[in-house]
């Protein structure tokens, strides 16, 4: 955003903004208000009088029509970037996690990540930790506040099983022999599928999946959260996993890793 980059033109802004909403006839009161020396706020009053931004009308510093213009056309490029980058941001005033133990109302727990799912530990040391807005008894679902820190979290891997897709025969290509043998050597907390073919083996494999539907999406989700997870899927649809898990590594500190098995 240019002008959170450019500390030049929010200055402008803020002396727009206070010369329109108050009375300065002097510059020592404009300097005061946006944290400036006096000397600072000439310079730039006079530049913004040069482009006919500030003008000094009833010996008050406000802006000219041009300037007001200009405020108004900030003020609307500010508001479309916090709405747009804001739908990308949550902001969390109370979590739920899983009570590890009883907790008490009012006390200080430490959170962890522990097979997905978020728990809580009173009196437990944490990098992540928040205080209880009421009791739980030992695996009920408590309300945590107050959140500090960061959850220590290693994301698991995605082992990407990749069958022919249906154009290839699907399903019908797989030996299915071989294919027990590459998942048994696949160490995964979830089972995750993909389309029809990979549907129709996971039956053939007596596999009852975690994950039916939006796999590709909740794998990484259940990657994020520290699972291992294996996810079969056609091999036309290989490439837009891998590049969906990239993305996600984009924002991740520690990066989900993957790997392709094929299983026929």
């Amino acid at each position: 955003m240019h002008l959170l980059r450019d500390l030049g033109e929010s200055t402008r802004l803020l002396i727009l903004l206070e010369t329109s909403t108050r009375h300065h006839a002097v510059q020592r009161t404009i300097a005061e208000a946006v944290g400036m020396t006096v000397q600072g706020v000439s310079e730039y009053l006079r530049s913004m009088e040069d482009d006919g931004l500030i003008q000094v009308a009833d010996g008050e510093y406000r802006p000219t029509i041009e300037g007001i213009r200009v405020l108004q056309q900030g003020f609307r490029e500010l508001r479309d970037f916090v709405d747009r980058t804001s739908k990308g941001i949550s902001i969390i005033d109370v979590t739920a996690a899983i009570a590890g133990n009883r907790i008490e109302r009012g006390a200080t727990v430490g959170l962890f990540m522990e097979g997905g799912d978020l728990v809580a530990y009173p009196g437990r040391a944490s990098p992540s930790r928040g205080r209880a807005v009421a009791s739980a008894e030992r695996g009920e679902d408590a309300g945590i506040a107050q959140l500090e820190g960061i959850v220590a979290l290693t994301p698991g891997r995605i082992s990407l099983l990749r069958i022919p897709s249906i154009v290839d025969g699907g399903s019908r290509r797989v030996d299915l022999t071989r294919a027990r043998k590459a998942l048994g050597k696949v160490d995964a907390d979830v089972v995750a599928i993909l389309d029809a073919p990979a549907r129709t083996l996971a039956t053939k494999l007596r596999i009852r999946p975690d994950i039916r539907f939006a796999a590709i999406p909740a794998s990484i989700e259940a990657a994020e959260r520290g699972l291992d997870v294996a996810l079969i899927l056609p091999e036309d649809r290989v490439a837009g996993a891998v590049g969906a898990i990239e993305d996600a590594n984009e924002r991740l500190a520690g990066k989900i890793t993957y790997e392709t098995v094929p299983l026929a």
